[in-house]
């Protein structure tokens, strides 16, 4: 796969996460040390034990009054007696200058600290931005405010985590505004170390200080759908060595909440043994939940992740699709909270209990004039179909509207004080809403389900027999420890189990043997069962003028139908209408359609519902409006998801783990394992998912 970098430009689309410093003046110097994600300090912030520097050649800007190989500055390094360490610093004016370090490797989930001497009389810009070889990138920049420091110099910090699917992060700096009337941004000994959990804890705790505070302790209902999760932070449930992946899927309120340091940081305080957690991301602009649902059906599934996350509207019969998609693909728990008020909702929640609980689809961003009484009945409704819903599928549903309603009437703070624009939420909103989240992250006295009926673990020595799963043993095995061996030819394990997917749990070593695997009697590499990847746009240009990003005006799935075979699709635009072709790297030209009416391939392949794919209606006389343009394509590959061999041979011995069979009918099936007879083999156990829901 090639490297996916997201350059500076993306910084536009995490405004809304930015972090902003409330009262201080652009020109003025701040009082006292700043402490929290940013510091600024008089001096040098300290170094915990335990922190480990991360080489920066160039850093320190010796190099003779030229660039560092590697760094791109918009500026001039300068060799001064007054640099604050070593004798040299680069400056640079707005709009075109900044600071941007190399890309550099570092190690992906867990926490850094970029520090650096500046001196500037207007507010900058601290970015890291982060690549990885992913087609579909699951992470987003994250962008820092950093005040003035009133032309003196201090000491700055910026803190940062580094998603997991990373593979290098990079430093940016430049000035928020027009600094070419004013002095110059200076920067000097730029430096970069790994930060302590501690540390970074301490750093989000002292940026939370500064907020008016909040009772956000649990409540006796509140985690009562997340069984699944507490029993995986605890350990009583869950693949060993298998990291907590959580994906955020929606709209930009969903990319405002960041890099989910809030939501590991409340799992890590409640439940300090729990795994190590993957936060993902994948958002558009106003995608709403009937197209989230698309995305999990193409891509987000075949993760299995253990929690979905969306901060996002839409309808209640797309929240219902999405929640349904969910609940029969995978074995996930499911956070739905309400979105919280925009700039124009300043009175809204101040006309009763019942106000604060406006429709989370029809928000009015657009005027500054109060809901009517039946707007206001209206929304109620809505929500209570919201909630209605989330009962249904056994979803955590947060009231997180409601109490942010209750948060803006008791501190004074407007809605606006948590916006960074008219809608999307500042640091300041993004904390309050993890917190009205993160109240439930906990172990309520009874859960609405038990976490067994959905994964769970299938012992082989003694063999199970329980009422789901039935294991046999066939051939020369030997038993000890509750694990199975042998190193004959023919020796077969099966079992029979209900569910769409099972792992093995084994022991690898160097004179480790192999397997052939079935599923229903047949070998498994023959199995009917694939997985589709996300749809990756490459637009001739940006459509509708602009407006809107590729990702968002295409479409968000397609479904597989008979005889599918493994290989790459492309969607090709024929037209500025919705018409286009789809052609397979295998089976070649494959049909036309047009993106408002259904599709099924020649071949049966491929069917594409009109309903999810975003940006086209139908105009007037039957005119087929599509922002997307001819020659614009789309392309995605199909993967089977099943596999008929594996080895347990490795230099290195220790134990593994591996999907044999993926995305099967969730239903009763049969697995076998046969022994080649080449070596030792050695399985522990079983691993099963069984989603709540079936088709």
């Amino acid at each position: 796969m090639r490297p996916v970098k997201l350059r500076l430009s993306a910084c536009v689309a995490a405004v809304g996460c930015l972090l902003t410093w409330p009262g201080a003046r652009a020109d003025a110097a701040p009082s006292a040390d700043i402490r929290g994600l940013v510091c600024i300090t008089r001096e040098p912030i300290p170094t915990p034990a335990g922190a480990t520097a991360i080489p920066l050649p160039g850093g320190d800007f010796k190099t003779t009054g030229k660039n560092p190989p590697g760094w791109d500055i918009g500026g001039r390094i300068v060799i001064a007696v007054d640099a604050p360490q070593g004798k040299a610093y680069c400056r640079f004016h707005s709009p075109r200058g900044a600071l941007r370090t190399p890309d550099i490797s570092a190690q992906p989930g867990r926490p850094y600290l970029v520090s650096t001497w500046l001196r500037s009389a207007v507010e900058t810009r601290a970015t890291f931005l982060f690549t990885s070889d992913e087609r579909n990138p699951s992470f987003f920049p994250t962008p820092l405010v950093v005040p003035s420091t009133g032309n003196q110099w201090r000491h700055l910090g910026c803190y940062c985590w580094m998603p997991v699917p990373c593979k290098t992060i990079r430093f940016v700096l430049m000035s928020a505004e027009d600094s070419s009337d004013k002095e110059p941004v200076c920067v000097g000994d730029v430096r970069m170390r790994t930060a302590t959990e501690a540390e970074m804890a301490t750093a989000y705790q002292s940026q939370r200080a500064q907020l008016p505070p909040r009772d956000v302790s649990p409540r006796p209902d509140d985690g009562k759908n997340l069984a699944l999760s507490v029993a995986k932070w605890e350990g009583r449930a869950g693949i060993p060595g298998k990291p907590f992946v959580i994906w955020a899927i929606g709209s930009s309120w969903t990319h405002s909440q960041g890099d989910g340091y809030g939501l590991m940081r409340a799992i890590r305080q409640r439940f300090p043994h729990a795994p190590p957690i993957v936060y993902k991301r994948h958002a558009g602009s106003g995608t709403p939940w009937e197209f989230d649902m698309g995305w999990v059906r193409q891509f987000v599934a075949a993760e299995q992740p253990d929690l979905v996350f969306t901060y996002t509207p839409g309808t209640p019969e797309g929240l219902d699709a999405l929640l349904a998609e969910i609940r029969r693909r995978t074995t996930a728990d499911i956070i739905i909270p309400t979105i919280h008020f925009s700039r124009n909702s300043n009175g809204w929640y101040d006309r009763g209990p019942r106000a604060a609980d406006v429709t989370v689809s029809r928000q009015r961003f657009d005027t500054k004039v109060p809901p009517t009484p039946a707007e206001i009945a209206e929304g109620h409704a809505k929500v209570e179909q919201v909630r209605a819903i989330c009962r249904k599928h056994q979803a955590e549903f947060v009231e997180n509207r409601r109490e942010l309603a209750e948060y803006h009437l008791r501190t004074g703070v407007k809605p606006n004080d948590i916006l960074a624009d008219t809608v999307h939420q500042n640091l300041h909103g993004q904390v309050l809403v993890w917190e009205s989240i993160g109240r439930h992250i906990a172990k309520p006295a009874q859960f609405n389900y038990d976490p067994q009926s959905r994964e769970r673990r299938i012992a082989v020595a003694p063999p199970a027999n329980t009422a789901t799963e039935q294991v046999s043993l066939s051939g020369d095995w030997t038993s000890s420890g509750g694990a199975v061996h042998s190193s004959a030819a023919g020796a077969r394990l099966k079992v029979r189990f209900t569910g769409n997917r099972i792992d093995v749990l084994g022991q690898k070593a160097s004179n480790g043997g192999s397997v052939k695997v079935l599923i229903d009697g047949r070998p498994a590499q023959q199995a009917p069962v694939f997985y589709t990847t996300f749809i990756e746009p490459d637009p001739k240009k940006l459509p509708l003028g602009g407006k809107n990003g590729a990702g968002n005006t295409a479409p968000h799935a397609v479904d597989l139908g008979t005889n599918v075979v493994p290989q790459t699709w492309t969607i090709t635009m024929t037209s500025d209408h919705g018409d286009y072709h789809i052609e397979g790297s295998v089976t070649g030209p494959d049909g036309a359609g047009n993106a408002s009416r259904p599709f099924h391939s020649t071949s049966g392949q491929i069917g594409i519902d009109p309903k999810l794919w975003r940006g086209v209606r139908i105009g007037d006389k039957g005119r087929v409006i599509c922002g997307n343009l001819t020659g614009d394509k789309f392309t995605f590959d199909v993967y089977r998801c099943a596999r008929g061999a594996m080895s347990f041979r490795a230099d290195r011995t220790g134990p593994f783990s591996v999907a044999l069979v993926e995305n099967l009918p969730n239903r009763e099936h049969t697995l076998e394992i046969v022994a080649a007879g080449d070596g030792e083999v050695t399985i522990d156990g079983l691993y099963v998912f069984q989603p709540p829901e079936k088709d």
